[in-house]
């Protein structure tokens, strides 16, 4: 059985993606166009690739804390190759974290109601992904950030708009202050740009991979090998010693 694909293809000696040949994609084409080219197999506007660029900044990089980089700085600390190491990194993504802006891009793109999904959440004692944040209690800068450049581009509001609802349902009914934090602005961004919500952690891979990389190079170029937690960072809490 034959292997079908509509992504890229061979042809008289010359390498083509979606029909496009990648020696004109190189000449003519910048990171955040073909990513939006090769997803959807469509041209971006000059606005849409900008505002693509936009949020693959904003997750770039957030600190050494992060599992993503500290488990990369630990895998190669060990004496594996940088190749080990990032993928370690990529691999500590998981729904806790990055894996918000699936889950919120999913109700976004869904046909119920800000306040069906609130219910919902509060319901099943669910956290509702991409609202609240340790860090930003209020507001999250980096979601002001893409809304504000959201507007700059002229993007549709659809979906910016309601993330903003349930935000607001979310006080509503909770009384408590959630603000849409980067996860929640980039999933809804992702549903303006027309992905499915299923590239939700696709896209927070593509944001933070340099920021993990760059971890990985900083730790083999600066610090003793093998990463160890210390003793008094943990705490024994079996039973008593006979």
């Amino acid at each position: 059985m034959k292997w079908k694909t509509a992504i890229s293809s061979y042809k008289d000696g010359e390498f083509y993606i979606r029909g496009v040949r990648l020696a004109k994609l190189v000449d003519d084409a910048n990171l955040a166009e073909t990513i939006f080219f090769i997803l959807q197999g469509k041209q971006a506007s000059k606005n849409q690739a900008k505002m693509l660029e936009a949020i693959l900044i904003s997750m770039v990089e957030h600190g050494i804390e992060v599992p993503s980089a500290f488990v990369a700085r630990s895998v190669v600390s060990t004496g594996n190759s940088q190749n080990a190491a990032i993928a370690a990194g990529i691999l500590a993504i998981g729904d806790m974290h990055g894996g918000a802006i699936e889950k919120a891009a999913f109700y976004f793109q869904s046909a119920d109601s800000p306040q069906v999904i609130v219910e919902r959440s509060i319901q099943r004692k669910e956290r509702l992904p991409g609202y609240g944040h340790k860090v930003y209690k209020t507001e999250d800068h980096r979601t002001t950030a893409l809304f504000k450049k959201s507007q700059e581009l002229k993007l549709s509001m659809k979906y910016l708009n309601r993330a903003r609802e349930i935000e607001s349902e979310l006080f509503r009914q909770t009384g408590k202050v959630l603000p849409l934090n980067v996860d929640g602005a980039v999933a809804a961004i992702i549903s303006e740009l027309g992905f499915n919500w299923r590239l939700g952690k696709a896209f927070f891979i593509l944001g933070r991979l340099p920021g993990i990389i760059a971890h990985v190079e900083e730790e083999c170029k600066n610090e003793k090998s093998y990463r160890r937690l210390d003793s008094e960072d943990v705490e024994y809490v079996g039973p008593t010693a006979i």
